[in-house]
């Protein structure tokens, strides 16, 4: 597992979690009474997403298509960040981006835009705001339900999500869901990035990796 001591403080043990272990973990999680909040740290600039429709049109270079079934999904969205404020909590997302932007990020971030529309949070910040924690290696990707999980999300060698590492401990939690609720507020919220930065590409325009 990652080596966390470059963020809010190292952790020293977790739960090996399976993908559907995770799945079936963090929705009885999120979902409890007593969460408080959600925060989802996004680091890595390319991933491969089989599950999804959508990512699948992109791989196939059907950049059209992929928009309608990203589209296709606003209602579930909604009536899901619906159901979120309805328990009274909230899900906040920082997506870190390096430029020039992967192809990869360009589906994602169409895809995120939707989400914050529908009523997730999503900020946006460049790679260069987080040197001075990765000094030696890449932050990992971090899903923290309060008031005392973290996930730490592992992905095979492809960039498919293999499962997670479930930390539970206040401390920590609270220690991540504050480093991301800096870097979130720090961001660019990702509406007006989007409008800058995104809208009208496509990622046959991109060089970089389409995974």
């Amino acid at each position: 597992m990652a080596d966390l001591t470059g963020a809010p403080g190292r952790i020293a043990s977790g739960d090996r979690l399976t993908l559907d272990e995770y799945a079936d973990d963090f929705n009885e999680r999120f979902w409890r009474p007593r969460n408080t909040g959600a925060w989802k740290f996004e680091r890595a600039q390319t991933f491969r997403q089989p599950e999804s429709a959508s990512w699948n049109a992109f791989h196939d270079g059907n950049w059209e298509l992929s928009l309608r079934l990203l589209e296709q999904r606003r209602p579930a969205l909604q009536d899901y960040f619906d159901r979120v404020s309805a328990h009274g909590f909230f899900v906040r997302r920082v997506r870190v981006v390096e430029e020039p932007l992967s192809s990869y990020l360009v589906w994602e971030l169409n895809s995120l835009l939707i989400r914050h529309q529908c009523g997730a949070s999503v900020s946006i910040v460049d790679a260069g705001a987080l040197e001075a924690h990765e000094r030696d290696v890449a932050l990992p990707e971090i899903f923290v339900i309060g008031p005392d999980t973290v996930y730490e999300v592992r992905y095979d060698s492809d960039g498919v999500a293999e499962g997670a590492v479930r930390y539970v401990d206040e401390r920590t939690a609270q220690r991540w869901a504050n480093f991301i609720d800096r870097l979130h507020r720090a961001g660019e919220p990702i509406d007006a990035y989007f409008d800058r930065e995104v809208a009208g590409l496509r990622p046959a325009e991109c060089t970089t990796p389409t995974a």
